[in-house]
């Protein structure tokens, strides 16, 4: 093998037989570090397995036959070798009867290092994948014969002594075109350690979220029993939360996976290891046989041993991932009241399963969801909390991104907006009403900001979100959303906390977070606001059209960033147009889309136009060049937007511009 690979990301040392890789700043999300051993094209004809020995302390790796002929895609020919075992037997593919290589890889790991020990062709009998997911093991199952929880503690005192939490994603994200048994694999974060969880504590941290899936390659069989190997890893993490008296948040599979192809295929093909319940009326039978037995399995693992600084959450915003609405539940929608109907039951099924269990079970705090967990469902009339034994112990729960989320989607603003003060008012007006006046606590699950939106703004914005979780007339806690990778490409919501150096990126927000959810305020430097002041250019007189743009009849639109229009424009102004008429019925339409995506035509309030007129709330042109003029009014709602919108028939734009 070469002492190191063509693009500078593995090593071989040829002396210990160590493989180091190391992620390239270059190299793509998803991609993978790799060492290639050429091996000529050689005659395997007299064998059926390798067999490779070697050592891996945190992470295991991927091992490839590049067979000749084969033009497999690479993850379909990667076998994962776990860091827990020291030895794979894996089959040879009988088709081929030549090598011409073989791969020794990472995926998506910024650093790894494993001992290479040896690869060996040889013939057995019985040509048997090793079991990467040690089947055999006993299920893990909380012995404690009795343990202490106060039965009498209330939920509204108990969310108060929350505080402020990180969302922790370690045992969630393996991709789903390979397998990785039960270690451990969260694209680019470090593998969970008993100083990360001090650190979190040391940094003023009181609770963690620990994300949990697994249907998600983690199943053994088609009675849904969940790898003990799987179980135990979280218990480790779990433990070391109580040891330094945080609370933990133990939160159960997602519905969202589903709709990755991959994932899909897993499933209809029989693949025992991948499961998923969906929220809908096909799949609901199906669904609550999984979500029984995981909670069931769950609760066993987790009983007597543990306090109530544990809390159950049953799933990660359910969602009727194949519904149109799915994300944006509808009460005019059918489908919609059905699937608030079926997680109804979901929600108390999954309560009575771990009441089941007796023990701390019995007493145990559980958050309760909503569609999507958004805020308005858990508030809507058709959300129906559980009935339960045990006296004030379920807690309704939802997810805030009422800044926007990800950058990917482009779900975010960089500014913030008078729109956004305004829907968290809202939102907590609408949690009085459902829970707080009747003395039920609520805790937010996900809170979070995407770092590509200036830190000050971001700042602004939690600071208010938490003046409002923090009222006295509140009982409220929340967690901060922390995606795995810090990988800044637009593919992720966030990523503040490296867990490879133990440091927070952009700091000063998650103080203020954490100050917030305690009713204080987080002192900043003069030096910081001055160094990070968000400095806004006057966008009069700019041409907002890249280029000229044709309607083609009402068949395109051009959107304007509504972010384009804060802070840089005059409480009221003109918008100029320069167009050029392509038929005999020259018509543009200016719209925006509102925070429920429903859309409105602009100019609204405004009526004055010059060199046209308005029908319909479509401007006709008269003259190759038009004004429209946006009053105050006009300009807020165009601020607050989710975006301006340009359409039409028989023009095409040549330009816009903002003009007093």
């Amino acid at each position: 093998m070469p002492a190191v690979n063509d693009d500078k990301t593995a090593t071989f040392d040829k002396a210990t037989k160590t493989i180091t890789t190391t992620r390239n700043s270059k190299l793509q999300y998803g991609g993978s570090q790799s060492v290639y051993c050429e091996l000529d094209r050689l005659d395997v004809s007299d064998y059926n397995v390798a067999r490779v020995k070697y050592k891996s302390k945190d992470f295991g790796f991927l091992f490839n036959f590049e067979y000749d002929g084969s033009y497999l895609k690479w993850y379909e020919k990667a076998t994962y070798c776990p860091s827990y075992l020291n030895e794979m037997v894996i089959p040879l593919d009988k088709k081929y009867k030549k090598l011409k290589g073989i791969y020794f890889s990472v995926y998506s790991m910024p650093h790894a290092e494993f001992v290479i020990e040896s690869v060996t062709l040889e013939k057995v009998e019985n040509p048997v994948k090793t079991d990467i997911y040690l089947s055999d093991e006993p299920p893990v199952i909380d012995k404690a014969a009795s343990g202490t929880i106060d039965a009498n503690l209330d939920a509204w005192d108990f969310v108060k002594n929350i505080g402020a939490g990180l969302n922790y994603q370690i045992f969630q994200d393996a991709p789903s075109f390979l397998d990785f048994g039960v270690d451990i694999q969260p694209d680019m974060l470090s593998r969970p350690t008993k100083a990360q969880i001090h650190f979190m504590k040391e940094s003023g941290l009181n609770g963690i979220r620990l994300q949990t899936n697994p249907g998600h390659g983690k199943i053994l069989d088609k009675n849904y029993r969940i790898a003990p190997g799987y179980i135990r890893n979280i218990k480790q993490v779990v433990d070391w939360c109580i040891e330094e008296d945080m609370y933990v948040i133990l939160c159960g599979p997602f519905a969202e996976w589903t709709i990755a192809e991959e994932y899909k295929k897993r499933i209809e093909r029989g693949d025992s290891n991948y499961a998923a319940y969906y929220v809908n009326e096909k799949d609901k039978k199906e669904s609550e046989r999984f979500l029984k037995a995981v909670w069931e399995q769950y609760a066993k693992a987790f009983n007597n041993s543990y306090d109530e600084r544990l809390i159950f959450e049953p799933f990660n915003e359910p969602v009727d991932i194949l519904h149109e609405h799915g994300w944006s539940p509808k009460d005019d929608c059918a489908v919609c009241k059905k699937d608030y109907e079926i997680l109804n039951e979901y929600n108390q099924l999954v309560v009575d399963t771990i009441r089941s269990t007796g023990g701390n079970n019995a007493s145990r705090f559980v958050l309760i969801n909503g569609l999507a967990s958004k805020w308005e469902p858990v508030t809507n009339k058709n959300f129906k909390m559980p009935k339960d034994k045990a006296k004030n112990k379920l807690i309704p729960t939802y997810h805030d991104y009422s800044m926007g989320g990800s950058a990917a989607a482009g779900d975010y603003t960089d500014y913030y907006k008078n729109r956004i003060k305004e829907s968290i008012s809202k939102r907590f007006a609408a949690l009085d009403k459902a829970f707080f006046s009747k003395h039920i606590p609520v805790l937010v699950g996900e809170i979070g900001q995407t770092r590509r939106t200036p830190i000050l703004e971001r700042i602004k914005w939690i600071k208010g979100f938490m003046s409002e979780a923090s009222k006295p007339n509140r009982s409220c806690a929340a967690v901060l959303h922390n995606d795995s990778v810090l990988v800044d490409d637009g593919h992720f919501f966030s990523g503040y906390y490296d867990s490879w150096k133990l440091k927070w990126y952009d700091k000063e927000f998650v103080d203020t977070f954490i100050y917030g959810m305690q009713g204080k305020e987080y002192p900043l430097s003069a030096e910081f606001i001055k160094n990070n002041e968000v400095k806004i250019e006057s966008i009069v007189g700019k041409n907002l059209i890249n280029e000229p743009f044709d309607t083609k009849k009402w068949g395109a639109n051009y959107k304007i960033n509504s972010d384009t229009f804060v802070r840089s424009v005059p409480e009221s102004y003109k918008l100029e147009f320069v167009i050029k008429k392509t038929g005999s019925s020259p018509t543009v339409q200016i719209t925006w889309s509102d925070e429920n995506y429903q859309w409105h035509k602009t100019p609204g309030t405004a009526k004055k136009i010059k060199g046209g007129s308005l029908a319909d709330g479509n401007v006709r042109p008269s003259k190759t060049t038009f004004t429209v003029e946006i009053d105050s009014e006009t300009a807020k709602t165009i601020e607050d937007s989710n975006g301006l919108y340009l359409m039409g028939q028989d023009v095409i734009i040549q330009s816009m511009t903002v003009v007093e």
